[in-house]
Formats: C-alpha cells, sequence, structure tokens
C-alpha cells in the first residue's frame, strides 16, 4: 500500500511540473539542454526606463529559467553614476551570492584614479574588465585608454567592449549616446594584441566586416568574440552566420535586464545548425575564452 500511495503521489507531481511550465518555455528546451554562458548581463536600474532593472535574485532566477552556468555581469550605476566604484563594490558583493556570476569590473579610463581602481578590482577577483567608450564620453584610442590594455596584458583577464547596449532608436534624447568608431574598434584590437581575450557586445553582423577592414592584413582575431544579442537578426540568422566566417566567432550574450534574455535564447534554440554547433554557441566557444570548463 505505501508503495502504491508513493507511486501516486509521483505521479501527481510530476503532472504538477509539467502544468506549471508554460508551453512556450518548451522551445527553448534545446538552448536550456546546452548550460549556457551568458557573456554579456547586467545588475541595478536603467536611468530611463522603471521597468529595466535587475538583482542579483532577478539574475539567478534567470540562470535557473535558461539553464546557465555562469553570466558576465556588471553593474548599470557604474555605466551612470559620477565614479564607477560604487556599482562595482555592489556588483562584487551582490556577485558573491552566486558563484555562477561572474563580476566584469566596469573602468572609465578618463576618470582620473582607474589605476588604483584596475588594481583594486582585480585583487577583489574581478572575471573581466569592461568598458562603455560610448557613455563615459572616451576614445579607445586615447592615451589613458591605451594604458589600460596595456596594464590588462599578462593578466589573462578578458577585455570587454560594450558598442551599444540598445538600439540606437530607442536611446533617451537626453542621454545621448555616442557611437564607438569602427577603426577605433581596430586600433583597440591591434593595441590589445592578438593573446588578449576580447568580447564585442552590440555589433551587428556586418559591422564586423567595417571593423575587420581596418585591421593590418594577417591580424589575428582567434581570441576575439561577438556576443549575439544585437547580432541575431531576424529567424535563421543564426544559422546563416554560422555558416559564414563568423561561425567561430560568436557566442550567447543577453545584455538582460536591458534586453529580453529568451529573444536570443530561442534563435539559438530553433536554430537549423545541429548540436554540435549549437553547444559551442550557446556554451562552447564563450568557455574557451574565460577559461571555463
Amino acid at each position: 500500500m505505501a508503495s502504491n500511495a508513493e507511486s501516486t503521489v509521483g505521479k501527481v507531481q510530476t503532472a504538477v511540473s509539467e502544468e506549471s511550465v508554460h508551453p512556450a518555455m518548451l522551445l527553448l528546451e534545446p538552448f536550456q539542454k546546452e548550460r549556457a554562458i551568458d557573456l554579456t548581463a547586467f545588475m541595478g536600474q536603467w536611468p530611463t526606463r522603471l521597468q529595466i532593472r535587475a538583482t542579483a535574485e532577478d539574475l539567478t532566477a534567470m540562470a535557473d529559467r535558461l539553464g546557465l552556468s555562469a553570466m558576465c555581469v556588471s553593474h548599470i550605476a557604474s555605466i551612470f553614476g559620477f565614479d564607477t566604484r560604487s556599482g562595482n563594490e555592489e556588483l562584487f558583493r551582490e556577485a558573491a551570492r552566486d558563484e555562477r556570476l561572474l563580476p566584469f569590473a566596469i573602468l572609465n579610463p578618463a576618470e582620473p584614479g582607474w589605476e588604483p581602481e584596475l588594481e583594486w578590482a582585480v585583487k577583489e577577483g574581478a572575471k573581466g574588465i569592461r568598458l562603455v567608450p560610448g557613455y563615459h564620453g572616451y576614445s579607445l584610442t586615447s592615451p589613458q585608454a591605451a594604458e589600460l590594455i596595456a596594464r590588462l596584458r599578462g593578466r589573462g583577464l578578458p577585455l570587454h567592449i560594450c558598442t551599444r547596449l540598445e538600439d540606437e532608436r530607442l536611446t533617451h534624447p537626453r542621454f545621448p549616446v555616442v557611437p564607438v568608431p569602427f577603426h577605433e574598434i581596430a586600433e583597440m584590437l591591434r593595441l590589445a594584441g592578438e593573446d588578449m581575450p576580447v568580447i564585442l557586445s552590440g555589433l551587428r553582423a556586418r559591422e564586423w566586416d567595417s571593423v575587420s577592414e581596418h585591421l593590418n592584413a594577417g591580424h589575428k582575431t582567434d581570441k576575439v568574440m561577438l556576443d549575439l544579442w544585437f547580432t541575431n537578426g531576424p529567424i535563421a540568422a543564426i544559422a546563416s552566420l554560422s555558416r559564414g566566417s563568423l561561425a567561430n566567432r560568436l557566442a550567447y550574450g543577453s545584455c538582460f535586464p536591458i534586453q529580453v534574455p529568451e529573444a536570443t535564447a530561442l534563435q539559438l534554440a530553433a536554430a537549423d545548425i545541429g548540436v554540435d554547433k549549437r553547444a559551442a554557441l550557446c556554451r562552447g566557444h564563450a568557455a574557451a575564452l574565460l577559461g571555463i570548463e
């Protein structure tokens, strides 16, 4: 009798579990199975939209929902605050709650004192350094940016450049953002060298072509990764990209909470690319770049 009762309870629990999953989420299963790595995520409050905000708990819930094994996270306060330190301090405190949250400290090389800020961030356990030149108003070819890149060399930390965080058509008129010129991105890649891992976020696929045109002939970009949140395009775009020259340079990035993470996740889940390519785009490429097993 006891075994029959246990069996009945088990069946009821399974039925309840299945019913609690929205049918639309079943479409994400191919993505969820890959234990993806999110190269671009944030916590904090976006200043122009009340609905755009995320706590560490929100990021944990997202990781659980999408089956993510790691998220490269920065704090929005380090973009719009009077300095980067306050946001970075909160980032390290909050990221400590979940080992899947990898803190990427945002620095501003145009801000006095960025040198000790870099040393402090490294000491605190930063897993990467993220720059937002369009929001902080400096050139990637400035002496300060060049010095920051030089100081990062040999540390093994990836340099993450956010070329944009939202579509320009959605930018608030009182928060103008200066576009990052393609030739400056190329110059930054030259300064970084061929061995430093670099993540470029927010580029369209065709914009990478514009960047690469400014690179010296023969410059290797094996350690340059592009996230997919602004590259994914219409249905079947990822399948098309995976057949081209960018195939080994793409990885999942949500830009959450500024963007809806399921958009790109669904693109990867539905793409006609085969199991191996899906695994590489969801996790493999990012894991290799970040040195994650």
